[in-house]
């Protein structure tokens, strides 16, 4: 099947209806006749956007006059946003379509401890 739809209306909805369940309106789009591509634009609607915060501290200690103990801490997504992944856009699969079924990536710590001579 074709992954493009007949737009039959615009359906974006606005950002007090949208959800996790409900990104857009479904209804204004129509599976397109058979051996056919539908009429909706490509990239016609967005998907909601991502909240990336990263961090990184660094300390150095001299041990010797040659030699430095470097610790590092780096955070990855630090405030542990929930980045919601894109919408279903295949309207041949109707229980997936206008819904966001996947996240992004949690909070990650990383922590390093490097001997620098």
């Amino acid at each position: 099947m074709s992954g493009r739809p007949d737009a039959l209306r615009d359906g974006t909805l606005s950002r007090s209806e949208r959800s996790e369940l409900r990104w857009f309106d479904v209804s204004a789009y129509a599976v397109p006749a058979p051996f056919t591509f539908g009429n909706s634009a490509r990239n016609l609607l967005f998907a909601p956007g991502d909240i990336v915060f990263d961090i990184s501290v660094l300390k150095e200690t001299k041990i010797r006059e040659r030699a430095t103990l470097q610790f590092r801490a780096e955070f990855f997504n630090f405030p542990n946003h929930a980045n919601l992944g894109g919408p279903g856009t295949n309207v041949s699969v109707p229980g997936s379509f206008g819904r966001i079924t996947s996240v992004g990536d949690p909070r990650q710590i990383q922590f390093g401890l490097k001997l620098l001579f």
